[in-house]
């Protein structure tokens, strides 16, 4: 009978703070229950509209639409993965005829709408570029901006970099930057033939 009258005043007083609190109560569950439908409907909602901007990229290419056509499509859907594989799709088609200011203009393009290491891969294209046109300062100041960043080209733009000085004849430039790299990259596969490359430069 005791645990019974105990049991029964743990009810009144959970019934009460229930009453107490019962707005609260269900405020925080109709937030959770609102942010977990949105949360389902945003994931509806992208997988449809990729799907969808894929299907009209799809049937583009299909009928040979013109670069002007895949451009315009590109910045309509320029938040969505076919908006960026379509940039891509041009990018290489002006490699291909080795059209180098339609490569400058996408590459713009590129670098906004890619992740950090995409974003590397395209100014390394742009440096490669700007060497094919013999402005090897602009390549150099390209090289440098991505040597800045941690990215997976790292270790091989220091090479560029050297390169580079080598040819403008600043062979104290270079070995710095072969010092530097085998200060970092000591360990590296590449750090074999920055050493001797360094033995050149200084003349030993």
């Amino acid at each position: 009978m005791l645990e019974e009258d105990k049991l029964l005043r743990f009810h009144e007083r959970l019934k009460d703070f229930v009453s107490k609190h019962l707005n609260l109560f269900l405020n925080i569950v109709g937030i959770l229950a609102l942010l977990i439908l949105l949360g389902f409907g945003y994931t509806y909602y992208s997988k449809k509209k990729e799907e969808k901007a894929f299907m009209e990229f799809f049937t583009l290419l299909n009928q040979g639409a013109k670069e002007e056509t895949l451009l315009s499509f590109a910045e309509k859907h320029s938040n969505t993965e076919a908006g960026k594989l379509a940039i891509l799709y041009l990018w290489n088609s002006a490699i291909d005829r080795g059209e180098v200011n339609t490569l400058f203009k996408l590459a713009e393009k590129l670098e906004k709408v890619l992740s950090t290491q995409g974003k590397a891969y395209i100014r390394y294209a742009k440096a490669k570029t700007f060497e094919e046109k013999g402005d090897l300062d602009a390549a150099f100041k390209v090289y440098q901006s991505i040597n800045r960043d941690e990215s997976p080209l790292k270790e091989l733009v220091y090479l560029d970099l050297i390169r580079l000085k080598e040819a403008k004849k600043d062979k104290k430039s270079a070995a710095n930057l072969a010092q530097e790299f085998l200060k970092a990259y000591g360990n590296s596969t590449l750090a074999g033939y920055v050493s001797a490359k360094l033995k050149e430069l200084s003349g030993s």
